[in-house]
């Protein structure tokens, strides 16, 4: 009677059930059967339950990873803590504060940092073009910022830019790129104002020192709650896809840790699918996380423009890469630089493989497969 318990739990304890990311669960397919006499009792292991196992038994080679943290957080990053999907593939992830993008990449060069994801994508590339030895592996924010007017100023286009003073930086690629191709100079032909800070930005059209501005995520609620301000268009519209933030390590670090960057990218995917499937959820628990109000959040979050992704969208790096080049602002030892050698999406790939499959038969498939689409028409 021993032998046969012993048996029934060694059997159960090599079970493994899916989790899925969304708030539906995909149900396990088992099944038991109890027999008599010396038989012991079965349960049936479905092949995404062999391929959970196998993953989960996959180590990291370093376990403790430090982030880059900026002010308004990583939804991504506070998801997978909350919920698990770091401390499933064995990483405890630590985020030290940063005031700003030249601390966040100045962090990461000397290796204070392995990771950072807030610093937009020109920044990345010009300490590339410097000689800092970065590689992008995957991506925060997609799509999310914009421009900003007077109300009633009007919007025909990006060429309404044209001869008009514009608070932003001129390094803006998806602004530039998208007046490249208008045939206009985009340095000259625009009037760029610079200001330190997103609030200037916008403090600026307000006092009429500058027509148009452009601003981030963070700005959104209080635009939205004021009277002569309106956005004008979604740097989206301009250049679709262009990749806001791009999650950034060092080469070194990439080329000796290939299972810790796989199981990291692999963990924000999900992180990623949850949100997706429970966003109301996730405004509370980033709130929470930074210390702002629902609302604040919210701003941003559900605003359907503004779209997080951990896909590298390697093609949109690499225009970027381009129009930063033709337009100047990429430090002269670019010429000797091939930008795709500093963006591997080997890593993201794998990731999101294993989840397609480990996803079959859940309400998350439709995710992960989607995402798979997306990927090859945006990295290949």
């Amino acid at each position: 009677m021993k032998k046969k318990l012993i048996c029934v739990m060694l059997t159960l304890a090599m079970t493994v059930s899916l989790v899925a990311c969304g708030e539906n669960k995909g149900e396990v397919n088992e099944s038991a059967e109890t027999k008599t006499g010396s038989e012991v009792q079965t349960v049936s292991v479905t092949e995404t339950d062999l391929s959970a196992q196998t993953t989960s038994e996959e180590k990291p080679e370093v376990s403790e990873i430090h982030w880059a943290r900026a002010n308004s957080g990583n939804v991504f990053v506070t998801i997978a803590k909350q919920k698990g999907y770091f401390d499933e593939v064995g990483l405890n992830i630590i985020e030290d504060p940063v005031d700003s993008t030249a601390d966040a990449l100045t962090a990461l060069g000397n290796g204070k940092v392995d990771v950072t994801s807030n610093q937009g994508t020109n920044n990345p590339l010009s300490y590339i073009s410097q000689g800092q030895d970065f590689t992008i592996v995957g991506g925060y924010m997609l799509k999310g910022m914009y421009i900003v007017a007077k109300k009633g100023t009007g919007w025909n286009g990006v060429t309404d830019l044209v001869g008009k003073k514009f608070a932003g930086p001129a390094s803006q690629t998806a602004i530039t790129g998208a007046l490249l191709k208008e045939g206009y100079d985009p340095i000259n032909d625009v009037e760029w104002l610079t200001y330190s800070t997103n609030s200037d930005r916008l403090a600026a059209v307000v006092n009429g020192e500058a027509d148009y501005a452009v601003l981030s995520g963070d700005l959104l609620f209080s635009v939205g709650n004021m009277d002569d301000i309106e956005i004008c268009a979604w740097l989206d519209d301009l250049t679709p896809n262009y990749g806001c933030c791009r999650m950034n390590m060092r080469t070194d670090f990439v080329n000796e840790n290939p299972v810790t960057v796989k199981l990291l990218l692999k963990a924000l995917i999900k992180a990623e699918c949850y949100f997706n499937a429970n966003k109301e959820e996730c405004v509370s628990i980033l709130a929470k996380e930074i210390g702002a109000e629902e609302d604040y959040v919210k701003a941003y979050l559900m605003n359907e423009n503004y779209v997080p992704s951990v896909d590298p969208v390697k093609n949109s790096v690499i225009e970027t890469w381009n129009v930063m080049k033709e337009t100047g602002f990429l430090d002269e030892g670019a010429d000797s630089v091939n930008v795709e050698d500093h963006i591997d999406t080997t890593y993201y790939k794998q990731a999101l493989d294993e989840l397609v499959e480990e996803s079959a038969g859940t309400d998350d498939e439709a995710f992960y497969k989607e995402r798979v689409e997306f990927f090859e028409a945006n990295n290949e």
